[in-house]
């Protein structure tokens, strides 16, 4: 072994690299004083390890042999040395034929220690080197001053070189090392003697205490197991319930929404205002009548004095009686004329608003036989479908129950009752989403068509019965022998990074607890992803370590074979169970849907009589008025007639008398029955509106009537939708907080709860069972003298179990 290269770099005096090669040709390195000589001696006892600065012929600190810089230099952050031998002999005791070492400072005063390039301890470098003559303060680098040191040492310190030449240094390190060893050894025996003894006085007591703890621990296992299976249950009825309430208030809203559209007091307020306005009306007109009938007697008065006068002032007192009888005549026939035209105007306002009244009832009455008979056309189509739906969830439940979807065998085995131990068929336990169905029915394949026994000897038996009876093969699930299977930790937790990596195959379907094993089994190694491409990808990343299954039902193998495809549709039991499912939550739907529609249908049958009945009435209202019309039509024709007859008797009166009839007889008789027609059209306008009042007060009546009614009829909508409320309200606090109860105490969802747990029992048993296991668990925490299960260090007693007691203690 001998040095072949020393290499250098911002140490000390080198600033730049230096490379100096040994050889058989050099014996010496000379040079002026300031050349770095030293610093070559001492750069090679630096990377040998050397930790005094001192005997660097340093300052204070181990940075100071890094290159510190000139006036023409920069000073450096990192220096290091590197010494290469050759060690084709195998002096040094290593493998290697050259060995390199190399050390490495950083002003921040961090040292890094290389041996062939690869980083190693100080103490790998000291080990190698040891008794090889070549170490920091090794006989073979003696630096300036060191020999006549050598020599004045004490005989100790030259005892060490000696024997560093020698060879002998290396066990002597090996020997003091293992002393030190086995101080320490027996250090640690002694520390251990103290704890045993220490233990020895708890053993007894922590024996105690970890059997309590594993009574603990069972006890709120089998709590735990009963309290999520009641969570469980009591979620799935306030769930049920709270839906139910929740279409409830659903339909309560809008009954209360229709209601008050119905019950509207601005109605009878506007029929109250026309009533006053009438009342005030009818009012004014008593009034004026009272005057014109006050008028009307004091011409009349004034009339019959003046023709008491008249007679003996006339000529011919007969004619004169006569044309006055005439002229009267004539006026009662004008007006009567008159007081029939205005009751005629009446009933022709009346007759038209009769018609218009009629044309918007038919109108509205053809509107709602119209809706009417659209919602009964889309009743039959519904209830059409809703009873087709009915008979294919007969034949479906039918198919089930007689296991049609099976084979031959299969059948025959599921209907043998001498056989004993026969389950199920193993894809008859499984309920999945349809989302899932391909990727379930794709992996099952075959053995949906498995058979699930007890244990062997029910599933020999069933073998026998095949063999004797010549009926074929199948396949049977023992629930004693199936084991589970399942995906590993670290490649579930890498594939759930993934977002196309949707979960395990078996957490998607549903079950008995007790088919677990075998679900499992068949499922629980099975992983399910979005797409084809995404399986290839995820594959490969677990090295084709687990089959894929997309939700086309493409499938990666084990190993990367892929199968995919169309898939032909089958009928199994998954397929119908699905579609059981699906057809039943469709009847739901649609069973809603009747009952809204029949409602409608009965309501708009309701609507239509009491419209078929107005407009009736209606009608008779107007062929009343017709014929009202018409007879004053032929009265006045009547009376016309019988005008122009005593006109023209009248005129020829007159012509043959003298003109003993004064102008103001005939002035009096004018305003007499000017004021009598006045007040006759008076008393047929003050009937009219007497009559339209005792209408509007009728109309009004009823419309208080029907506003109570539906007022009363909105309270208590409003009642019992306060109430739902309150109801749903308790509902939602009750499922927030049991819902929080399982993910805070027992760290599971609900989904996954559900699947897990089922309660075996009734509510009440289970109720007692929870009280009965939690007074236990008060016992044992009385008995261990703590005030709550939180003080109660039960995990402490449970590691109880593991330790390891002496055998002196045994």
């Amino acid at each position: 072994m001998y040095l072949k290269e020393i290499k250098a770099s911002g140490f000390k005096s080198f600033a730049d690299n230096i490379n100096i090669s040994l050889n058989d040709e050099i014996t010496c390195i000379v040079g002026p004083n300031g050349s770095g000589k030293s610093n070559i001696v001492d750069a090679i006892r630096w990377v040998l390890g050397e930790q005094s600065i001192k005997s660097l012929r340093g300052d204070s600190q181990m940075s100071d042999v890094i290159f510190s810089g000139s006036k023409t230099r920069n000073p450096l952050n990192v220096s290091y040395v590197s010494l290469t031998f050759d060690n084709e002999d195998h002096y040094l005791p290593t493998d290697y034929e050259t060995v390199t070492i190399k050390r490495r400072l950083y002003r921040t005063g961090e040292n890094e220690y290389f041996l062939n390039g690869t980083k190693c301890r100080l103490k790998d470098i000291t080990e190698l080197f040891l008794d090889t003559g070549v170490g920091k303060s090794s006989f073979n680098i003696i630096s300036q001053g060191e020999i006549s040191r050598i020599l004045s040492t004490s005989p100790l310190e030259r005892r060490t070189v000696i024997e560093e030449a020698a060879g002998i240094i290396k066990y002597k390190t090996r020997r003091e090392e293992a002393l030190r060893k086995l101080d320490r050894t027996m250090d640690n025996i002694t520390r251990l003697n103290d704890i045993i003894g220490e233990l020895e006085s708890r053993v007894e007591p922590l024996r105690e205490q970890s059997i309590k703890a594993t009574e603990y621990l069972e006890i709120k296992k089998k709590l735990s197991e009963i309290e999520i299976s009641l969570l469980v249950h009591e979620i799935t009825l306030i769930n049920s319930n709270y839906q139910v309430k929740k279409k409830e208030i659903e339909s309560l809203n809008k009954d209360i929404i229709e209601l008050n559209t119905i019950v509207n007091s601005s109605e009878i307020d506007e029929l109250k205002l026309k009533n006053f306005n009438l009342e005030k009306r009818i009012s004014e007109l008593n009034n004026n009548l009272i005057e014109l009938t006050r008028i009307e007697e004091e011409l009349n008065s004034k009339r019959q004095m003046f023709k008491e006068r008249s007679k003996y002032q006339a000529d011919d007192i007969k004619v004169h009686d006569n044309i006055n009888l005439l002229k009267e005549k004539k006026l009662s026939l004008e007006s009567n004329i008159k007081l029939f035209n205005k009751d005629k105007e009446i009933i022709n306002n009346n007759l038209n608003n009769s018609k218009t009244k009629l044309q918007e009832l038919t109108n509205e009455l053809s509107d709602l036989k119209l809706k009417k008979d659209n919602n009964q056309r889309e009743y039959n189509l519904k209830n059409k479908e809703y009873l087709e739906n009915i008979n294919k969830i007969n034949v479906i439940k039918n198919d089930l129950e007689n296991n049609e979807a099976y084979s031959n065998n299969v059948k025959r085995i599921m209907n043998n009752p001498r056989l004993t131990g026969i389950l199920d068929v193993f894809g008859n336990i499984l309920n999945i989403d349809d989302k899932y169905t391909k990727a379930l029915e794709v992996n099952l394949f075959s053995s949906k068509n498995f058979i699930i026994t007890d244990n062997e000897e029910s599933a020999s038996e069933a073998v026998n019965f095949l063999k004797n009876n010549n009926l074929g093969r199948a396949t049977f699930f023992p629930l004693s022998v199936i084991k589970p299977k399942g995906v590993d930790y670290e490649v579930l937790n890498k594939l759930e990074k993934d977002n196309s990596f949707l979960g395990i195959l078996s957490d998607f379907v549903t079950y008995d607890d007790k088919y677990r094993n075998i679900v499992l089994n068949q499922l629980g190694n099975i992983l399910v992803v979005t797409d084809l491409e995404s399986g290839n990808r995820l594959s490969k990343e677990i090295d084709n370590r687990y089959r894929f299954v997309t939700l086309d039902g493409d499938i990666v193998n084990v190993g990367g074979s892929i199968t995919g495809g169309s898939l032909r549709e089958t009928v199994s039991a998954i397929t119908l169970k699905n579609e059981l499912q699906s057809l039943e939550s469709k009847n739901k739907t649609l069973e809603s849907i009747l009952g809204e529609l029949s409602s409608t249908i009965s309501k708009a049958e309701k609507d239509l009589i009491t419209l078929e009945e107005d407009i009736y009435k209606e009608r008779s209202n107007n062929v009343k008025l017709t014929q009202e019309l018409s007879t004053i039509d032929d009265n006045l024709s009547t009376i016309t007639k019988d005008l122009d007859n005593t006109n023209n008797e009248l005129d020829n009166l007159v012509s043959i008398t003298t003109n003993s009839i004064s102008r103001e007889e005939n002035k009096l008789d004018k305003e007499y029955f000017d004021k009598h027609n006045e007040k006759e059209i008076l008393v047929k306008e003050l009937e009219s509106l007497k009559e339209e009042n005792n209408n509007l007060k009728q109309e009004i009546l009823n419309k208080e009537a029907d506003y109570k009614l539906y007022s009363n009829n909105l309270r208590t909508k409003e009642k019992e939708l306060k109430d739902r409320e309150i109801e749903v309200s308790k509902m939602d606090y009750k499922l927030d907080n049991d819902l929080n109860i399982l993910s805070t105490d027992y760290e599971i969802t609900y989904e996954k709860a559900s699947q897990e747990y089922t309660l075996d029992m009734k509510e009440e048993e289970a109720r007692r069972l929870v009280n009965r296991y939690k007074n236990s668990i008060k016992g044992i925490i009385i008995e261990q003298g703590v005030t709550s299960i939180g003080d109660f260090a039960f995990k402490e007693f449970a590691l109880v179990t593991d330790v390891v007691v002496p055998s002196s203690v045994k």
